[in-house]
């Protein structure tokens, strides 16, 4: 059985570039196989970024503004992940992404649950994850 190194952090946004880089030598030096970050605030064009970090497998939700909320789930290059399916909301809440670790099934779900949320937004989350997720869920 393969063990992987997981993060999580709440970054309270990543536009600045200095920000961005501490935290990608923060998952290199720590060796994190998965990263799953809140509150990025990044637009779509901006999380595309992180492909040029040395992420290639880089899954996230924005807000429309891209100035608010915003998650993301980074996967290092060294790390064989097979992407079989996503799920994510347009309000960069959450995002669920299916796929194989090892051959293994695995369902990766990183959520931002912004203060205030509402009972139905928990509902809608925890039925997801019951209806789409396979293997380990993380």
């Amino acid at each position: 059985m393969q063990y992987y190194k997981v993060l999580s952090l709440n970054v309270n946004g990543i536009k600045n570039p200095i920000k961005r880089s501490k935290i990608v030598s923060k998952l290199k030096r720590e060796k994190i196989d998965i990263a799953f970050l809140q509150e990025t605030h990044l637009s779509k064009e901006e999380h595309e970024k992180w492909k040029r970090m040395g992420f290639k497998n880089i899954y996230y939700a924005s807000h429309r503004s891209g100035k608010k909320r915003g998650v993301a789930i980074l996967i290092p290059n060294k790390v064989g992940f097979e992407f079989t399916g996503e799920h994510k909301d347009k309000e960069g809440r959450f995002v669920l992404v299916k796929g194989k670790m090892e051959q293994e099934d695995v369902t990766l779900c990183n959520i931002y649950a912004p203060p205030g949320s509402s009972t139905g937004f928990f509902k809608e989350i925890f039925s997801l994850i019951a209806a789409e997720s396979v293997g380990t869920c993380i």
